[in-house]
């Protein structure tokens, strides 16, 4: 499958990647069921997710691994060897952060501070639909290469970077008010449970937060 799509950057640069970040969010999907799985005590079922965060996210590097070490050192095409390169960087974040939140959440059982359970869950979500947004706009590169990057579909795509923009920007502010909360809360959580929480808190940001360098960049590539 990885060399059937190695082939594919002579025709197309952007269908490997966008396999790649299909790829990707198989894996960052799982999010918000492996916080459920936290919030409701099940240690089971957070070892079960966990595991298979970290199983999607090792098939996606090695997939990444493929297209980096075989990329063509000339592309006859309207972007650079080095763009790809920095959005497949970009896009593996987006599931290095899914990893990093399901190994912290499965270092040990988690009591939940407070009624913070659903605020948690929903944090999850709001940074998963960031990701999703980013793998939206990904998938419109095919449009923008038949037309050059410039017309409707350059406009659709603009609005869809805006939007990765906003998504993460209240998943931060989802983060913030969380966290203090928590350490609102903490008497009711040891130390360590709350180092935890704080930890995972940022893993899960760092979801949107790779989310909007893939849609940062790629406005970097529209507008040059």
């Amino acid at each position: 499958m990885v060399r059937a799509l190695v082939g594919l950057f002579a025709k197309n640069p952007f269908k490997p990647l966008q396999a790649h970040m299909e790829m990707v969010m198989s894996c960052v999907r799982l999010v918000p069921d492996l916080m459920k799985a936290v919030v409701a005590g099940d240690e089971i079922e957070v070892k079960r997710v966990r595991k298979e965060i970290t199983r999607t996210e090792h098939e996606a590097d090695l997939v990444k691994n493929e297209l980096r070490d075989n990329l063509p050192r000339t592309l006859f095409m309207p972007v650079s060897r080095a763009d790809l390169l920095e959005l497949l960087h970009h896009q593996d974040d987006i599931a290095d952060g899914a990893e990093d939140a399901a190994i912290l959440a499965d270092i040990k059982p988690l009591d939940i501070p407070g009624e913070l359970g659903p605020r948690i869950i929903e944090f999850s979500r709001l940074c998963v639909t960031a990701a999703e947004t980013a793998e939206d706009v990904v998938g419109k590169l095919d449009d923008l290469l038949e037309t050059g990057f410039t017309g409707p579909e350059a406009d659709e795509v603009m609005k869809l970077i805006a939007q990765v923009g906003q998504q993460e920007w209240e998943a931060d502010k989802a983060a913030f008010k969380l966290l203090k909360e928590i350490l609102r809360e903490g008497g009711t959580a040891s130390c360590v449970d709350v180092l935890v929480w704080m930890k995972l808190c940022e893993a899960l940001g760092n979801i949107a937060n790779a989310a909007e360098q893939v849609a940062n960049y790629l406005r970097l590539m529209l507008a040059r």
